[in-house]
């Protein structure tokens, strides 16, 4: 019995140092924000490189969108989507918040922004959500350390990424009931 404990203990250690993803990830969200009436959004119109990573990094963010239950809307959208794609070593001004469901579920919390300042190394990817009416920012996830030199970038590396990302944002559009997230493919 204790040889299969330390075979289990000896794989978990394994596994876990084979996990490229080594990403600081959070996100900051506008406390004055009713998360729960969105149904539908769109990309921002920008500039969008041909790149690889970048139409990787939309397709993902997508992907997300649509397991949560929103709809691309052409005209109209609740929300407006933005990503960032930043290279070089960074200085970001971020939040402590209590987690968005624990916020949007009205338990309880202190309903103050912390300011925190990070630096960051790696370059780093910011996925925005803006509220298409007043254009105001409600919800930004980001993670670093994506460009890192010494991270080897397996098949959908820029997909795991985001998904990461959007593990921070646990919301579905309105009127879609929650799904349990063990076995969904997205």
């Amino acid at each position: 019995m204790k040889k299969i404990y330390f075979l289990a203990a000896l794989m978990t250690l394994g596994l876990a140092g084979c996990n490229s993803l080594r990403l600081m990830v959070d996100n900051d969200y506008s406390y004055d924000t009713d998360f729960t009436t969105y149904k539908t959004y769109n990309f921002l119109n920008c500039e969008i490189d041909t790149s690889y990573v970048c139409s990787e990094i939309q397709d993902a963010i997508r992907r997300q969108m649509q397991a949560r239950g929103y709809d691309v809307a052409d005209d109209g959208p609740g929300l407006l989507v933005s990503y960032s794609i930043i290279q070089e070593r960074v200085n970001y001004k971020g939040y402590d918040q209590p987690s968005l469901d624990r916020w949007v579920n009205r338990y309880e919390y202190e309903d103050t922004y912390k300011a925190q300042s990070y630096n960051y190394g790696g370059g780093m990817i910011l996925v925005s959500l803006l509220d298409a009416e007043s254009s105001r920012l409600i919800w930004r996830g980001y993670a670093s350390g994506v460009f890192s030199k010494k991270v080897r970038k397996p098949v959908n590396y820029y997909r795991n990424v985001v998904r990461t990302i959007f593990d921070q944002y646990p919301l579905f559009a309105a009127g879609v009931p929650p799904r349990n997230r063990r076995g969904d493919n997205y």
